[in-house]
């Protein structure tokens, strides 16, 4: 007979061992489809690790791509702790776009480039954690469940995006495409990488992730979160304020997802446009659970999941593999990490068998 009973603690192994594990069976299921494609997945993973680590350029590539995926992750960690389900990171991302964008678009290029950026870093942190309030007021008052809320406002976060870029926002030299003016010099962020895209907001993820750790770790709205993580009933009876932290939780969350987007179109893109890879708001999903919610953790696995986006651009241009098999690899690295959480809260017991023994009833 086997049952599950459940762990006082969980072994520092079992959170490396269960990351390792859904790594290499993700790896193994992009090796299937790849294979059913006709082509030898062991080259096909070579030239992806040749496209995201082998040179100084594929490398800073690697770190562009896992630059949003380090500041979104970090934001999301924080209101994971306290059990609230914020799917909505890529809408945040969108509205900390568009909110910097506007700046960029509509204030005039003479404006000293320090208080340029200062401005649109503000504004897009103010976009992104607006668009967080409306999940977490609904949460803290209502009881509205926070996966469908944010979920659904991803989608009115596009549509915002595509009206503005088929609409006023549209720049008339564009011959009909969906794209804003271009960003002048000093809307955009500088290189800290000479001859290559690495640009300040890998800055600004850093700190983040030491700012995350400190309050989570050190602070007394990081207990707080924990105990209303683990118990939200017992933390309303200690005298917490259950709402205020879904409310203060969620702002730093939506904040740091608003600030990805301005560094995306800021620092990358350098301009308003439909496609700003908002996909990001769902990878940073997997970074942090891979990481176990620990925001120091997430940065290496951001920069191995950009890694795979980065290296994944080399392999579709090289050897014609499609570059939605770094989904695949994802997807099947969340699946696994899921399915593999019960192992975190339980442990498998196998009784053999009983034996009578002196009136008593013994398991073998």
């Amino acid at each position: 007979m086997i049952r599950f009973e459940k762990r006082e603690s969980t072994s520092t192994s079992l959170k490396i061992l269960i990351p390792t594990v859904s790594i290499i069976l993700g790896i193994l299921i992009g090796a299937v489809a790849i294979l059913l494609k006709g082509i030898n997945p062991i080259k096909v993973y070579q030239a992806l690790l040749i496209g995201a680590y082998s040179s100084k350029y594929t490398f800073s590539e690697t770190l562009v791509a896992a630059t949003p995926l380090i500041l979104i992750s970090a934001g999301l960690i924080v209101v994971f702790k306290m059990n609230f389900w914020n799917i909505g990171a890529y809408g945040q991302y969108i509205m900390g776009a568009i909110f910097s964008s506007y700046f960029a678009i509509f204030w005039s290029p003479h404006i000293p480039k320090v208080i340029m950026l200062t401005v649109m870093v503000i504004a897009g942190m103010v976009g992104g954690a607006l668009w967080a309030i409306i999940p977490a007021l609904l949460k803290a008052y209502w009881e509205v469940n926070e996966v469908i809320s944010t979920l659904l406002l991803n989608y009115i976060a596009l549509f915002v995006l595509k009206f503005l870029m088929y609409g006023t926002w549209r720049d008339p030299l564009s011959h009909g495409f969906p794209l804003s003016k271009p960003f002048p010099n000093n809307a955009q962020l500088p290189r800290i990488i000479p001859h290559t895209r690495v640009n300040l907001g890998l800055i600004f993820g850093i700190i983040a992730v030491f700012v995350v750790w400190y309050l989570l770790k050190k602070t007394k709205f990081g207990y707080e979160i924990r105990v209303i993580g683990e118990n939200p009933n017992a933390a309303r009876y200690a005298g917490m304020n259950v709402a205020k932290n879904i409310i203060i939780a969620m702002i730093i969350s939506g904040a740091l997802a608003g600030l990805a987007g301005m560094v995306q179109v800021s620092g990358i893109i350098h301009l308003l446009q439909i496609k700003i890879n908002p996909d990001y708001g769902y990878t940073a999903i997997i970074v942090a659970w891979l990481a176990y919610l620990d925001p120091i953790v997430a940065s290496f696995f951001a920069v191995f999941l950009g890694g795979l986006a980065s290296g994944a651009y080399q392999i579709q241009i090289t050897m014609q593999v499609p570059f939605g098999i770094v989904g695949v690899i994802e997807s099947a690295i969340l699946f696994v990490l899921i399915g593999s959480e019960i192992f975190m809260r339980y442990r498998l017991v196998f009784d053999v068998g009983k034996k009578k023994h002196s009136g008593q009833e013994e398991t073998l």
